[in-house]
């Protein structure tokens, strides 16, 4: 109960560090330095995370380690996507001449999508987004069959989408190329890491088969079945 209430305040800090940064006056040095500078500090976060895992494993026994690195990421990535968002409308550099007809239901189905990931992680990983309470066991039914992190997956899509309904060009470039490199590379080296240590085998075999990102195509049709021996009368299978 202890923990749940430390992280709960933590997540609530968090949001206030959010709204304080969209509420304030900066200057454009300030902004670019935050909406750049801020992005640019979680993989050095992440890098730092990994090394306290794989060195001392036992400092994360109780989630403290995850629960901090979470937070830290999340005020940094947070703070740096309200400047960008809000610098993008404020000193426009290129528009994007596409119809909010279009790029705004768009950008709700993400929303949806990211949201249906939270309730997915709710229900069958019997955690909360945020660090607020670490999942219990594996999500691996519905969304999370598909991708291991539809969550992430949504979160960037619809970032990227709001930048193409705000028709601000630089707010995509920033979604796109900047910070979702950054929060990728924090799931790669930190988050897997710390999932192989809290769930073990069943975790790789979860990994081993499903897509780290984008959900897998399957082809159309059925897969032939392979030739055998008794397929050709005895004779062996001619190579391919």
């Amino acid at each position: 109960m202890l923990k749940f209430c430390v992280r709960l305040i933590a997540f609530v800090l968090t949001v206030w560090c959010w709204l304080t940064v969209l509420d304030a006056r900066l200057s454009p040095a300030w902004s670019v330095a935050i909406m750049w500078g801020g992005v640019a500090l979680v993989p050095v976060a992440a890098l730092a995370g990994r090394r306290v895992l794989d060195r001392r494993p036992q400092w994360d026994r109780d989630g403290w380690t995850t629960a901090a690195l979470h937070y830290m990421v999340m005020i940094l990535l947070g703070c740096a996507a309200m400047v960008a968002i809000r610098f993008g409308k404020d000193h426009p550099i290129l528009s994007i001449p596409l119809s909010r007809q279009i790029s705004g239901p768009v950008t709700m189905a993400l929303a949806v999508l990211a949201f249906g990931a939270v309730v997915n992680l709710a229900i069958q990983g019997l955690g909360a987004p945020f660090a607020v309470a670490l999942s219990r066991r594996i999500a691996k039914g519905w969304l999370y069959a598909r991708t291991r992190n539809p969550m992430v997956l949504g979160t960037l899509l619809f970032t990227v989408a709001l930048g193409f309904y705000l028709q601000s060009l630089q707010v995509v470039l920033w979604a796109a190329a900047w910070a979702s490199p950054a929060l990728l590379l924090m799931v790669r080296v930190y988050e897997e890491r710390e999932l192989e240590m809290r769930f073990g085998a069943p975790y790789l075999e979860y990994k081993r088969r499903t897509p780290f990102l984008f959900p897998r195509l399957r082809r159309a049709g059925t897969r032939a079945r392979p030739q055998t021996r008794a397929s050709y009368g005895g004779r062996t299978a001619p190579q391919s």
